[in-house]
């Protein structure tokens, strides 16, 4: 049986937003002279994944991260850094404005409270688009790319697997949505998302 979407779930990071921990870990490999999928590997695989799920605080986060990358930084300069790169995709939001009119649209970020806030703090166009919406895993306990997590989006928006479009940038986020049946996109560029939106919406 063939359901028809009622739910149209965005990725934070990558999709509504250039890549964070990436472009991070980029700047510092080039600044420093470092292999940047090392410091991705410490920045984001390591510290903010424990952060993200309550085991140390964001500020111990990144802490953890300058001692062992020896960076010259202080955890303010850092955020700095992190921040500073961030930009949203506004032809994303655009697009996302539009099929609120039709579907429920909503954001789903892996994120500390406190990244939540200062992301949605530089970018309150987030609010004003998804408003309700914004789902921040770490609120809830759950790990995002999981079951537990699509089986909370489930309960929250009233819709079966299969009646949700979940797009990432990230296949291995992809997986579990995509074992329980919802329509999984790997986001690779707008005009892609654009034209997977047309087969599965009424755009």
């Amino acid at each position: 049986m063939n359901y028809e979407i009622k739910l149209i779930v965005l990725d934070a990071y990558g999709v509504c937003l250039n890549e964070g921990y990436p472009n991070t870990s980029k700047y510092l490999a080039k600044k420093y002279h470092k292999n940047w999928q090392v410091v991705q590997n410490i920045l984001y695989a390591k510290y903010f994944s424990q952060a993200a799920l309550k085991q140390i605080s964001q500020k111990v986060a990144w802490q953890k991260a300058i001692q062992e990358l020896e960076l010259p930084l202080s955890v303010e300069q850092l955020k700095r850094i992190h921040y500073g790169l961030m930009k949203t995709n506004p032809k994303v939001l655009g697009l996302a404005t539009k099929l609120k009119k039709h579907y429920t649209v909503a954001l789903l970020s892996k994120n500390t409270r406190e990244q939540f806030r200062d992301v949605n703090k530089k970018f309150p166009e987030l609010k004003k688009v998804f408003g309700k919406n914004l789902i921040n895993t770490w609120e809830y306990g759950l790990p995002k790319a999981s079951r537990e997590t699509m089986e909370f989006l489930c309960k929250r928006f009233n819709v079966k697997p299969a009646e949700i479009a979940y797009f990432d940038d990230q296949a291995s986020n992809l997986k579990a949505p995509k074992q329980m049946g919802a329509r999984t996109i790997l986001y690779k560029n707008f005009a892609q998302f654009l034209q997977a939106l047309k087969k599965l919406t009424t755009l």
